[in-house]
C-alpha cells in the first residue's frame, strides 16, 4: 500500500471521475503491486462472489503465489464441483511394485464419493475406499483381457479321427 499524503478524493481525478474509472484510478493511487493487480481484478470482473474468488485465483497464479493444481482445486471448489488430482507418485527403485501415490481432493469430491456410497471415519477413508476400487477395477479389467490360452476359441476347427 502506497502512504500518500493527499487522500484520493482530493486529487483530480478523486474530484472528476466517476465509477469504474475512479476505482482504477484509486486503486492506482493508493495500492502497488500483488494488492494493486488484485484490486484491478475484481473491479473488472462481473462482480459474484464466485466471480471475484476466481479472479484472485488467477492472479495469485499469474504472480507464482500458487501452482496450477492449487488453482485448479480453488476453481473447483468455487464452483463446487468434485476435483482430485494425483500430486506425488513414487517408486521403490529397489523394487519397483512398491510405490505410492499421493493424491489431493475437495471437500466437494468427498460429497460425491459419499453420495454414490463411500463411507469411512474421515475424508482419507472414504477417498482411500475409492482409490483401492479403482485399483480393483483396473486390475479386474487386466486380468479379463489376458488369455491364458484357457479361453474358449471360437476360430479354431477341432477335428475328431472318427476311426478310433
Amino acid at each position: 500500500m502506497k502512504n500518500k499524503l493527499i487522500p484520493f478524493a482530493m486529487t483530480p481525478k478523486g474530484l472528476t471521475t466517476k465509477g469504474k474509472a475512479r476505482q482504477i484510478a484509486q486503486a492506482n493511487y493508493e495500492l502497488d503491486g500483488i494488492e494493486l493487480k488484485k484490486a484491478l481484478a475484481l473491479i473488472e470482473c462481473d462482480g459474484t462472489d464466485e466471480a471475484k474468488e476466481v479472479a484472485i485465483t488467477k492472479v495469485e497464479l499469474d504472480e507464482g503465489l500458487i501452482t496450477q493444481d492449487e488453482a485448479d482445486k480453488r476453481d473447483a471448489t468455487i464452483k463446487k464441483v468434485p476435483w482430485v488430482n494425483v500430486k506425488k507418485m513414487d517408486v521403490n527403485v529397489d523394487d519397483p511394485k512398491q510405490g505410492y501415490m499421493e493424491l489431493d481432493w475437495n471437500d466437494e469430491f468427498v460429497a460425491m464419493l459419499q453420495n454414490k456410497g463411500y463411507t469411512g471415519e474421515s475424508d482419507e477413508s472414504v477417498v482411500n475406499k475409492w482409490f483401492n476400487d479403482v485399483c480393483r477395477t483396473v486390475l479386474l479389467q487386466e486380468i479379463e483381457d489376458q488369455d491364458y490360452g484357457l479361453e474358449v476359441q471360437d476360430d479354431v476347427i477341432t477335428v475328431k479321427d472318427s476311426e478310433k
